[in-house]
């Protein structure tokens, strides 16, 4: 499954309004076609995709923990911390089977693993995979083990999860369905979003960073999940009594946590692009001027009905060559981002936005009469998850990956990024980006 950007979400939305104009017999012959078809189509293989999708997200975890462990004195800490508050089991065991640490039960009290099905299959080399009882605390588990080093000897690092904890996921989907059908599409999503095959940012380096963010990730994927099941079971109540008033509230909310979870979703993704070091298999060219002419256009009607000055200023001339080397999607993302972040911390004032073209390089600038950033946190605002007013990130629907977005698509273009704010003054944001020197390439406005 891929995911709906706004614009095929709303394409969406809008074709399934017919129905309300249908009469009352239609109506129920349809929703009853579509409950069978929801049934037999999608639900049926809704615990399978589940199942997969939570095997790669343990899959990228234990790769995250494996590199490690490589580089850490306290094992028996690394392991108990890792699943700390969470359903996670992580074992480390010998290549003769012995367990070493075990975040769960003290390692003296564990038979040699050595036979089990995953362990053999990464002494191999290989991802081993496996769905069993657990001898140790009776649980039905989902086992993804794969082969690191550990003080120079080869171990295997083993995770695990309770299929009970899928197994409510899928529940909630299923439940939420059958009352009200109406949210076939929320769900959809949600179910997309769930079963996604890439949801998780892959760890790039061996840092403190690579254990926050799988903390931070769990985290902040389990708020709109959690929302949307309690949603779903009080939608579930509602419909029983036919409060079509709560029903209807609580509807709005369901589908707005299936946006925020999208939004969380979508950012992991592009933040596992933008960090992989695969290069792109063609050259890439974007046309800053078009590009931040659009995200300008975008967001004005936002600005100002939010009672802010919003401003354009193009410094660049009508044979300025405005192309750098990245995918236009990349610098969407950039200006799209600045320019969210001046209007959602700018209560007051103005934005202005000016591009200048120098000889080799680029100028971009956000510059907003916001609150400003204090100075002890400038150094961190690129940070995954990093947010300074946590609350209201939050209240506007933010997921905390917005900067961190920006700062890796400048760096894949092999730009810089500044920042300068006062608290109570503003902040301003400035983007260099280096021209893309080819002959054959058009101009600004002759594109």
């Amino acid at each position: 499954m891929r995911f709906l950007n706004n614009q095929e979400r709303s394409s969406n939305s809008n074709s399934n309004k017919p129905w309300r104009f249908w009469l009352a017999g239609s109506y129920f012959a349809i929703v009853l076609v579509f409950v069978v078809c929801w049934m037999v189509f999608v639900f049926s293989p809704v615990n399978t995709q589940i199942i997969q999708q939570q095997t790669n997200t343990l899959t990228i975890t234990a790769k995250a923990y494996a590199e490690a462990i490589e580089n850490t004195d306290n094992l028996n800490g690394l392991v108990t911390d890792a699943t700390e508050n969470s359903d996670l089991r992580l074992s480390i065991i010998t290549h003769d089977g012995n367990v070493l640490a075990d975040s769960n039960i003290d390692p003296q009290n564990l038979e040699n693993h050595l036979q089990r099905e995953e362990v053999q299959e990464a002494l191999k080399g290989n991802v081993g995979i496996s769905q069993r009882e657990s001898s140790s605390d009776g649980q039905t588990r989902l086992y993804v083990a794969l082969s690191s080093t550990y003080q120079g000897q080869e171990v295997v690092v083993r995770l695990s999860e309770p299929l009970s904890s899928i197994q409510i996921m899928t529940d909630s989907v299923k439940y939420t369905a059958l009352i009200l059908v109406a949210l076939g599409v929320a769900i959809a999503v949600v179910i997309a979003l769930l079963s996604i095959k890439r949801s998780v940012t892959p760890i790039k380096a061996l840092e403190r960073v690579r254990t926050d963010f799988v903390a931070n990730a769990s985290h902040e994927l389990k708020t709109p999940v959690a929302g949307i099941r309690l949603l779903s079971e009080a939608i579930q109540d509602a419909a029983e009594m036919n409060d079509t008033k709560t029903l209807a509230l609580f509807t709005e909310r369901l589908d707005n946590e299936s946006e925020r979870l999208q939004r969380l979703v979508v950012d992991l993704l592009d933040l596992s692009r933008l960090e992989s070091q695969e290069k792109p298999s063609s050259s890439p060219r974007a046309d800053l001027h078009s590009t931040l002419v659009t995200s300008y256009v975008t967001h004005k009607n936002q600005a100002e009905d939010k009672g802010l000055n919003i401003t354009f200023t193009d410094k660049s001339s009508s044979t300025d060559n405005c192309y750098v080397s990245m995918e236009p999607s990349d610098a969407s993302l950039i200006f799209d981002n600045l320019i969210e972040n001046a209007i959602m911390y700018t209560d007051k004032g103005c934005i202005t936005i000016s591009l200048e073209v120098h000889v080799k390089d680029i100028l971009v600038t956000v510059e907003d009469t916001g609150i400003g950033i204090p100075q002890a946190d400038q150094a961190r605002i690129f940070e995954r998850f990093y947010r300074v007013d946590k609350a209201r990130s939050r209240e506007v629907g933010g997921t905390g990956l917005g900067l961190s977005l920006v700062r890796h698509a400048v760096d894949r273009a092999q730009g810089t990024i500044k920042v300068k704010s006062e608290v109570g003054k503003g902040t301003r944001f400035s983007v260099i980006l280096p021209k893309r020197i080819n002959k054959n390439s058009s101009t600004k406005k002759g594109s």
